[in-house]
């Protein structure tokens, strides 16, 4: 780990960006991705070989200040096996603030379940531990990501033995207060989902902790369990009706899952930000059992059957 790096891991450098013009010393080879964030281009320097993922965030929609956060948490965490390693290069563009990170090989985590309706629970172990191992180191230094999804996931090689975290523009510091952002994306907790629009609400780790038990979910289904953690969305009611024990019916979308996974869901998804696991006690269900039936076909998910899912008899242990 490099020490030097994150010794002043709170205090953002404000950095003087000089004013280029991205194709005078860069060639453009391809557009990687691109979303509300902005985009990012794989490139490589004019006469150079080596080719990085440059990381360009528009203006018009982001103040020098949120730039210059992503950049600096970015930077001093990369050194970290499972974070994105960035490098210390920052410049502005007239519309874009742009920095330059290392190449995903594989592209990004959610695109990859999609292609394969989801990955084998072996691999979504190597996944979760991995990121795990990042969201701890996060939270050590007293920092949360925030935005912990697959999307958010880079992949390095084909078997999930080395996956990298990344997307730090959301990323403050424990106890920070943070307005509400325009809309909540599925994988909000409910606290989040609760705030009101402009109004502010106190950053904590319980918020990757409950975004850990969405990914999981999503890695095995290749689905979201609901659109909207709040009690509008039936899906979500149904899960915080059994988490609160108010039912013992398992709600359908997680039927397909072991009771040692469940405990794990709900000790990562209660509502109360407070009574969440730390992130660490993952790593004590990486040796079970998660899946009853295989999830590449969706055939054999039991949403389709009329399995009741009360299991009253082991409850007490979930």
């Amino acid at each position: 780990m490099n020490t030097k790096r994150t010794s002043n891991i709170h205090k953002v450098r404000n950095i003087p960006l000089q004013m280029i013009d991205v194709s005078d010393q860069y060639d453009i080879l391809k557009e990687i991705s691109a979303g509300d964030y902005g985009k990012v281009m794989l490139a490589s320097l004019k006469n150079g070989h080596e080719e990085i993922a440059l990381r360009a965030i528009p203006k018009e929609t982001t103040t020098l200040k949120d730039f210059q956060i992503e950049f600096h948490y970015s930077y001093v965490l990369s050194p970290h096996m499972n974070i994105l390693d960035t490098y210390d290069v920052a410049f502005e563009t007239v519309d874009h603030y742009i920095f330059a990170q290392e190449v995903a090989p594989s592209g990004d985590l959610w695109q990859i379940i999609k292609n394969q309706n989801g990955l084998e629970e072996n691999d979504v172990k190597l996944v979760v531990k991995q990121i795990t191992s990042a969201l701890e180191f996060m939270h050590s230094k007293d920092l949360v990501h925030r935005d912990v999804r697959a999307e958010n996931i880079l992949v390095f090689q084909s078997n999930f033995t080395k996956v990298k975290l990344t997307d730090f523009g959301l990323t403050r510091r424990s106890g920070t207060l943070v307005k509400k952002r325009d809309s909540s994306l599925p994988t909000c907790p409910p606290e989040i989902w609760e705030a009101v629009h402009l109004e502010g609400y106190i950053v904590e780790t319980g918020s990757d902790v409950w975004q850990m038990g969405m990914l999981i979910f999503v890695t095995l289904l290749a689905r979201l369990p609901w659109q909207r953690a709040d009690i509008t969305d039936l899906y979500f009611k149904d899960f915080i009706q059994w988490q609160k024990r108010k039912t013992t019916r398992i709600p359908k979308k997680f039927r397909i899952f072991t009771q040692r996974l469940l405990r794990l869901f709900r000790r990562l998804m209660d509502p109360k930000p407070s009574n969440r696991y730390n992130i660490e006690e993952v790593y004590k269900y990486l040796r079970d059992k998660w899946l009853i039936y295989q999830t590449n076909n969706i055939n054999k998910t039991p949403e389709n059957s009329d399995q009741s899912g009360t299991m009253e008899e082991t409850l007490g242990e979930i």
